[in-house]
């Protein structure tokens, strides 16, 4: 049970983190939205469908505040609504490519007034403040978070596209280019997809996709690693480990006796995970039309025979994966 102390503790830690948010919510101000503009564009930065209605839920805006911004943004060219086909009452809300370019310097904006914060501190207290920062995160959504690795569905095709899209961009700063190669590979990926030798999985955190992986075959003896992405908030709490570790099994299951995947140099994070999972780089080229000094790297690995907790495709209870890995 928590003394009154502590509790004051944490009551003041809100209130200086209240104050943080304060200064990234001004620079967003300044940038001509609200609050809940902002909060809108950025729900739909995380799918190519959404509706009214579901943003309504998720987001806890009054319904006519809530058509008041999509006609805002649409008078914008911001988004744009197209008719279901299957059901003629629903009209999908998605971002055009000007409302993209705009959720990106709205990241960028966010990042830059973050980085103003904490370059008032030295180089050691980033680096504590950043730790203590993700260990507090980390605790409290595992003693929280309902997590499942699921097979995906059709809607999940979208999330897959969105999000490689908005991260990349956020974090990476790629190009046009990447956002239609991303779209070309994902739905190449679909058409030829095949249970029998392909799989992709959905991180679901209480209900909502968080992050995916995906296997396709390249030839009988090999296959591809793809879209292998954690939501931000994901990282670092061993979810990586789980989704690679399903996939390799899944490439075992199916008899392939090597596996490789394409990625980015500056992709630290992930190609630390590729290393400890026995990947190793074969090669590496310019790919500069994706952005300034951007290099894409294969990495490849042989298929062994040991066993691991899951096959992909397979329902996946996060939590008591957690259990099992301590």
């Amino acid at each position: 049970m928590f003394s009154n102390d502590q509790i004051a503790d944490i009551q003041g830690f809100n209130k200086v983190y209240q104050n943080l948010l304060k200064q990234i919510d001004a620079a967003i101000l300044e940038a001509g939205y609200t609050l809940t503009e902002k909060n809108v564009l950025f729900e739909l930065s995380k799918t190519e469908r959404c509706t009214a209605n579901i943003m309504i839920q998720q987001l806890q805006i009054d319904r006519s505040y809530m058509s008041r911004i999509i006609a805002k943004f649409e008078k914008q060219g911001l988004i744009e609504k197209t008719q279901s086909k299957t059901d003629s009452r629903v009209r999908y809300v998605k971002l055009t490519e000007a409302g993209r370019r705009e959720i990106n310097r709205l990241n960028d904006i966010q990042n830059h007034q973050l980085g103003a914060i904490f370059n008032k501190l030295d180089e050691k207290d980033q680096k504590e403040v950043w730790q203590a920062v993700v260990m507090i995160r980390n605790k409290l959504s595992d003693a929280n978070d309902r997590i499942i690795i699921r097979p995906f569905v059709q809607s999940d095709i979208e999330y897959v596209i969105s999000r490689h899209k908005t991260l990349y961009y956020a974090e990476r700063h790629l190009s046009g280019t990447f956002s239609e190669y991303v779209d070309e590979i994902v739905y190449s990926f679909v058409h030829q997809f095949d249970p029998r030798t392909d799989c992709l999985n959905i991180l679901e955190c209480n209900g909502v996709p968080a992050g995916s992986i995906a296997i396709a075959k390249a030839d009988e003896e090999t296959a591809q690693l793809r879209f292998f992405m954690l939501e931000p908030e994901m990282r670092q709490r061993g979810f990586g480990n789980q989704l690679m570790d399903m996939a390799l099994q899944f490439c075992r299951d199916r008899g392939y006796k090597k596996v490789f995947l394409l990625t980015i140099t500056a992709q630290i994070v992930a190609r630390h995970v590729y290393e400890t999972h026995g990947f190793y780089k074969v090669s590496s080229n310019d790919k500069s039309e994706w952005g300034d000094g951007v290099i894409e790297e294969r990495w490849e690995r042989e298929i062994g025979s040991y066993p691991l907790d899951s096959a992909c495709g397979r329902e996946y209870d996060g939590v008591d994966a957690r259990k099992r890995m301590r």
